[in-house]
């Protein structure tokens, strides 16, 4: 079975309004076993509406659309449906008994132009919307499915969740879902990861690879089609292991694993205590164990890139200061060499000590969070005793 979605309106066009239905229906479809080929995004055009529905019903079983079932003139949707299927728009009693009664629940006044959503193109199954005045339409043509939903999140959301997708699951006898599984990697490039498992991911077809780089880390998605959870996490875990033998000791968590947390836990099997001294990520890497509640940070400071302790590079002196200051096992200081353009960065427990650099030193965003993020990666790879460099 294949769907495509239409997005209408002429605010999405001029970026007027974010489109976050397209990235939420995508979702939703995916994860019930709707394989999404096309996304169209259209302004409030008839003939432009038409054309795009018209190319849809060409290529896909279903079709979704968001927007254009209001009261105003630019409201056109249910016209476009009607003209491009050959089923004129009729004036549903039952509609608008539902829109009295909405406004009459509310104490306000239906005005004229309200009566509009009570029209639907012959023999459409209405979709209630008990979030909003728009009720959704389902066209059931030769040439497929049309679903039309209102645009407003708070009443999209629902309305697809709690009977578009029943809805679609009982018309296609839909049996597989799509079960996902994120392994996330810190320190390693995408373009490294793509050398090392780019063979698993063309040949793999279910589950799939795929790869998304962000800040953080990068992500290998993979996602698997199956009757049952049970049946899916077996495929998963097949090729987890794989990716886990080419890339060893590379994935640093899964799914909603943070390195944050992941250090963290680290920490609490040792017993050991935490606290940083930063230059270089200008107090981003404390904010981050923060935010994480990490139950083993004591605290942090940070330093000028013209402070005495920074221009000297004592690193002794500022890990006995905060070891004692805290109260802490172990100290992760990061400082800045802005003339050489490097961070010089020292790992301390009760065991060892190790130091090492990275090539940028600018205290801009972006290196911070570089910095913060492969500070915290090498240290969870020394606690769990790899040797390699990240």
């Amino acid at each position: 079975m294949k769907a495509e979605i239409i997005m209408i309106g002429t605010e999405l066009l001029l970026g007027q309004i974010v489109d976050t239905n397209a990235a939420y229906m995508a979702k939703t479809l995916a994860n019930n076993g709707v394989d999404l080929y096309f996304k169209t995004t259209v302004g409030d055009n008839r003939e432009r509406i038409i054309t795009v529905l018209d190319t849809a019903l060409n290529r896909a079983d279903v079709v979704l659309t968001s927007g254009g079932l209001g009261p105003t003139e630019d409201d056109i949707t249910r016209e476009c449906i009607a003209e491009l299927t050959g089923r004129p728009l009729e004036f549903r009693t039952d509609l608008y008994e539902q829109l009295a009664a909405r406004f009459a629940r509310m104490k306000r006044p239906m005005t004229d132009n309200n009566r509009k959503q009570a029209f639907a193109p012959q023999g459409a199954i209405p979709i209630p919307n008990p979030h909003g005045t728009a009720p959704g339409l389902i066209v059931e043509d030769t040439r497929g499915v049309i679903i039309s939903m209102p645009g407003v999140p708070r009443e999209l959301i629902p309305m697809l969740d709690d009977q578009v997708i029943p809805y679609l699951i009982r018309r296609f006898n839909i049996q597989e879902r799509l079960f996902c599984r994120v392994l996330k990697v810190c320190g390693i490039g995408e373009s490294r990861i793509d050398a090392v498992i780019g063979d698993l991911i063309q040949e793999s077809n279910n589950p799939k690879i795929g790869l998304l780089a962000s800040p953080d880390a990068v992500r290998i998605r993979l996602s698997a089609k199956a009757k049952s959870k049970e049946e899916a996490e077996q495929l998963l875990d097949e090729l987890h292991k794989k990716i886990e033998e080419r890339l060893p000791h590379g994935i640093m968590g899964i799914d909603d694993d943070t390195l944050e947390m992941v250090f963290d836990r680290l920490l609490q099997s040792k017993s050991w205590t935490l606290a940083v001294a930063e230059t270089s990520t200008g107090g981003l890497l404390a904010h981050r164990l923060t935010v994480a509640k990490a139950s083993q940070f004591r605290g942090g400071i940070v330093l000028p890139v013209n402070s005495p302790e920074n221009q000297h590079k004592d690193f002794d002196l500022i890990a006995g200061s905060l070891r004692e200051r805290f109260n802490a096992d172990c100290s992760l200081i990061l400082l800045s060499d802005i003339q050489q353009n490097m961070s010089q960065v020292e790992w301390r427990t009760p065991k060892d000590c190790t130091k090492w650099q990275y090539g940028f030193a600018s205290p801009d965003d972006i290196n911070a969070a570089r910095c913060a993020v492969i500070a915290l990666e090498h240290v969870r790879r020394n606690l769990l005793g790899v040797v390699d460099d990240v």
